[in-house]
């Protein structure tokens, strides 16, 4: 019975080392995506300014 408790703890501590993991490379990516939205919309701005 203990053997599957500590087993169970760390099963537990791996997912949530995941989970941290995963939540860091998201905010991660949604920096980047933030980033590209702005670039983006400058070279938009950039365009519509050459047609005018």
């Amino acid at each position: 019975m203990v053997i599957v408790i500590i087993i169970a703890c760390i099963a537990l501590l791996g997912i949530a080392s995941i989970d941290g993991r995963l939540k860091k490379h998201l905010e991660n990516d949604e920096r980047i995506i933030d980033r590209l939205d702005i670039l983006i919309n400058i070279h938009k701005d950039k365009d519509k300014d050459k047609i005018e």
